[in-house]
Parts: C-alpha cells; structure tokens; sequence
C-alpha cells in the first residue's frame, strides 16, 4: 500500500496529498493503467482529486469527457456546483462546459457539447445503453465517488464495467465493504491471511490532521452504566455497559435495544451532549451544531420528545423516511444548513454527501458498530469549520461504553489497515465471509415469545464516564486524543480585568443566574471526586473490577436515589459522598 508523500503542489492551492495523487495518476495512466483507487480521509477534497484526475487523463491518454459518478443527489449537487472552484485549485484552464445527467434528454450531451457529465449510479443503472452511446463515441474518463458502493459482484460494477470507459478513478475515504466483496476497479495484493487492497494512493487521518485545517480534532467521551437484569428465570444480575460482551447473545441484543429507550441510560447522555452545544453556542454564536443518530424513526420521535422536555432551549428538528415525505426532509434538512435549527436527530439521512462543517458534538444512540460505518458518522463532525480559530474547531462524541467499540478507537488512534478480504472460492457463488453481527441490522425480537420471556432491564445506574488516551487504553481524566496528540481546549471568553486608576465600575445590572453554568459546575465537582475516590478505591483493592460502578451502586442504595441525576443540587451531593469516601479511604 502507497501512502502519499509531502511532494511540490502542480497546482495553485493543491494539498500534499491531492498533488501527490495526480503525479501519481498521471504517471499510472503513462504505464498503461486504466483504473486506479484513491484513498482520502472526509473533508480533504475528493472532488479536486476527481476533477484533476480529467485533466490529468485529457493530457496523458486524450480523454475529451468526464463522466463523474455519485450514490446520492446531493453529492452529484456538491459535484456539480464545485467544479469551477476544484479547477482553480487545479490550475486548469481547460474549457469545461458541464452538465447534470438527465435521463429524460439522452442527446441533450452531445447537441450542447458538454464534456463534463455529473449524475447518479441509479441513473445509469436506469438507463445504461445512452452513457454507453457516450461511451463510444467519446474518450471518456470515468470518475467514481465513493467506490466502496461498487462491489465486484454487484450490479452497479457490472453495469459500469459495460461502458467501455476509457479510464477510470475511483475515490473513497472507506475502501472496504461490510460483506467485504472486493471493490470493482481497485487493485488487491495477496498476503499472509487473505487479499489487501493496494490504492494508488493513500492519505491518512495522521497526515490530513497534521496539514492542519482540515479535520477537528476529537474528544470521545463514553458513558459507562450499572444494570439490573432481569433473565427468563427470574434472576437478577448486575453488570456494567463494559462487561456487556460477557452476557450470552441474545441477552446483549435485549438489553441494547431496551437501553436506548431506557431513560436512565439515554437523558445522562443528553444531557452530556446538550451542555457542551449550549456551551460552545455562548463561546460562538451560530457556528455550532449537534448531530444525534437515532436507532429507528420512532426512536428519533422519542429522543425529539426528550430534548423538547430536558433542553427546550434547543432547536431540535426530526428527519427519517416513514412518515416525513422526501420534499419536506428536504426542507429540514436546508434549515438546518441555515442554522435555523441547533440539532438534527437523524435516521440514515446524514450520511454520504453530508456536509455541515458546524456540526461539532455527535450524539450515537443507534445500532451501527462496524468500523466502517461508524467512521463514516464520525466524519459527519470532522470537518474543519474555518469561521473558527483553529483551537475552537474540536468534534465532542458521546456514547454509550460498549465492547465493540474497541475496532473503532484502535482504528482512530492507531489508523489500522482496512481488513482484509479472503481469497476467491473456486465457487464464485460462495459469499466471500460470513457476516459478523456488527455487519448485520440489530435483529428485532421474535414476535411468538411473550414478554415474560424477555430479558428486562430492571434498573439503570450511571456508573462514570470513561475517557481514552491516545494508546486506546481507558484511563482516568484523559480524553481520546487524535493521533496521540490531545486536542485543544475551547478558548475562554476573556474576563474583564480591573486597572489600578481605571474609572469605577457602573452599577451592578439586573441579577441573572447562568443555570447551565451552575449546572456544570456541579457535574463538574461529582465527576472530580467520583474520579478520585475510583482512583484511590482502586489502589486499594486493584484492579480486578469496575470502581465506578461500585461506588456508584454504593451511593444508589445508601442515599436511596435511584437514575439519572438531574439538579445541581443532586450532583452536589453526590459529590459530597464520594469526597467523604475519599477521605475515608485515605484514613
């Protein structure tokens, strides 16, 4: 695998990655390549690489059209609408008279002479024999975004692979597929274990976030809780978030799809969520958003209900499919990018093509835990928001802890290869790998068993927060950092000094209590002490089970509060306990 070097720029404004990708096409299409795969991270300008790549294949192997291919209408719109901005980062001045695909008008191409195509795979799916008729009568360079929707076995490869293009580029910032088919196109090595795919080139996170000004930085933030199951049999067990992986499968699977729903376990979260927006938002005004990704429409209804109960101060808006009509998504989704709303609770809809560099905290509640996927999510919020100082551009997640998010975290701080794909069966209707249950959707229940052979939750207690260092190991007060350097913290807002000789003060004006202030300060104070009475309880006792969690129980049962905290007043006195224990400890 070929990792881009820091090489001159050939054009104007080229980002090392982006000028290195075009040397490379270039010198590619000059040893008789015809396809090649091109790997960058969200936000480091895909469609520069895509747009260059024409004006690379026009000058080394004469292609007079571009023919560039999107999964989604909003990404062909982005396309579209950034191709005169991608050529001046280009340095092209090429002639390029562009045009948005209409499958209603095949000869509408050729009687306006345009030589940039942009469109969907649906509408050459739809419609394969006009681009095929384009095809042949033009040298076409066939750009593919997001090409791990092409896998070799699909129908949209085998429709492509059917136009005769005269090259091609793929562009993808996740080149493997969940039923990790091989991509159509892109080039695999074999090695010890299976088939690694080889991209002609490939920018990393590492090197994106160290060019600066084009990912935020990340702060992860995982919730662990104490649980009180109740199984078929009546019994109850107790066990945190973390040592969920111990219970047997279809355990894991009720006690998920319940915890979602589940009260005491969701409103710490948005809580959490909530007071780091409205704290950003004080910090600066209109250039921060809040992103929630809901397990289903009727879970994004029931998470709309908690923040218009919790946090009305939020503009909070619902987009799904079941019962929102696509022009009326469409119309949320616009007010969102204006900012008339402060938080999106989405199902599948902020996804490829999603481009909103305000949105800085991410809120998951949904089912997805394959590392692809997740990645893909993350991105919605990694990109860098140039209305703010560098310092101030930090992506906030919140999460429930969850043992499979251990792929994830290594991925973002260790950025691990893609995963391998296994060799060709010699039946090539043989599926290529059996999916794992992160690749599946989350099964529903089955509807003959009866409720009372259900696992049930019996109570939810929030057993700490959980921060990550950047060896992907949980230690306390730390946070996940990028890449192994911690991310910055939001700059306070300057207090006013007072100078010797300065002119007294005006009166004192109207008295008003900051309550989120107030609240985080509390947060703030339990979540110290907790900390440190975990630390020291550890120390005492080692390591063999989860401080938290015990003291947290400790504190539910002696003081008879039971969920999620919810005054300052509650969290002071929580606070107050856990220092005390402290103490005692210390002896």
């Amino acid at each position: 695998m070929t990792t881009a070097a820091t090489s001159a720029p050939s054009g104007h404004g080229l980002r090392p990655g982006q000028a290195e990708a075009l040397k490379r096409w270039a010198e590619a299409l000059r040893r008789g390549s015809r396809s090649e795969l091109v790997v960058v991270p969200v936000g480091y300008g895909k469609t520069v690489i895509g747009v260059g790549s024409f004006e690379v294949a026009a000058g080394v192997a004469g292609a007079d059209t571009c023919l560039y291919l999107t999964p989604t209408d909003v990404l062909r719109t982005q396309v579209f609408n950034g191709v005169e901005k991608a050529l001046g980062v280009v340095g092209s001045t090429r002639p390029i008279r562009k045009l948005l695909a209409e499958n209603a008008a095949p000869d509408r191409v050729r009687a306006m002479r345009a030589n940039f195509v942009v469109a969907t795979y649906q509408q050459v799916m739809a419609s394969p024999a006009q681009y095929e008729r384009l095809c042949a009568s033009r040298r076409v360079h066939l750009v593919c975004d997001e090409a791990h929707h092409l896998g070799e076995k699909g129908r949209w490869a085998a429709t492509l692979s059917g136009l005769g293009a005269a090259t091609t580029i793929l562009l993808s910032a996740t080149p493997v597929r969940l039923d990790r088919d091989a991509i159509a196109g892109a080039r695999y090595v074999e090695e010890v274990g299976g088939l690694s795919i080889d991209p002609l080139v490939n920018v990393s996170m590492r090197q994106a976030w160290k060019e600066r000004r084009i990912l935020k930085h990340l702060n992860m933030q995982m919730k662990d809780y104490a649980v009180q199951l109740r199984d078929s049999s009546g019994d109850v067990r107790e066990f945190t978030a973390s040592e969920m992986a111990e219970l047997p499968d279809f355990d894991q699977r009720c006690v998920r799809e319940q915890l979602r729903w589940n009260e005491d376990y969701v409103q710490p979260l948005v809580r959490e969520f909530a007071i780091t927006l409205q704290t950003k938002l004080a910090l600066a005004p209109g250039q921060h958003q809040g992103l929630v990704f809901a397990a289903t429409t009727e879970h994004a209804n029931h998470l709309l209900r908690v923040f218009e109960r919790w946090h009305p101060e939020l503009r909070c808006v619902v987009v799904h499919s079941v019962d929102i009509n696509d022009a009326e998504n469409d119309r949320r989704l616009r007010d969102f990018h204006a900012r008339k709303y402060d938080v999106l609770i989405q199902v599948k809809k902020a996804s490829e093509g999603f481009d909103a560099p305000t949105v800085s905290v991410l809120l998951k509640l949904d089912a997805v835990f394959s590392r692809e996927p997740v990645i893909q999510q993350l991105g919605r919020g990694l990109r860098f928001n140039h209305g703010l100082p560098e310092a101030q551009n930090l992506l906030n997640v919140f999460i429930g802890r969850d043992p499979r998010l251990a792929g994830i975290i290594e991925h973002l701080e260790r950025e691990a290869p893609p995963p391998q794909i296994a060799r060709r069966a010699d039946d090539p209707t043989e599926p290529l790998f059996e999916p794992g249950e992160d690749e599946r959707d989350e099964p529903g229940f089955d509807d003959e068993l009866v409720d009372e052979t259900l696992p049930e939750i019996v109570d939810v207690v929030e057993a700490g927060d959980v921060h990550l260092d950047h060896t992907g190991q949980f230690v306390e007060g730390q946070q996940l950092t990028m890449f192994g350097v911690p991310a910055p913290a939001p700059a306070a807002p300057l207090r006013a000094v007072e100078l010797p000789g300065a002119a007294p003060a005006p009166p004192a004006g109207p008295d008003v209590v900051d309550l989120a202030a107030e609240m985080r300060e509390a947060v703030e104070y339990c979540k110290t002490w907790t900390n440190r009475a975990a630390r020291l309880r550890a120390d005492r006792r080692g390591p063999g089970e989860n401080h938290h969690a015990a003291l947290n129980l400790a504190y539910a049962r002696e003081s008879g509060r039971r969920g999620a905290l919810s005054t300052p007043a509650e969290y002071t006195a929580k606070g107050d306990w856990m220092k005390r224990q402290y103490l005692a400890m210390l002896g």
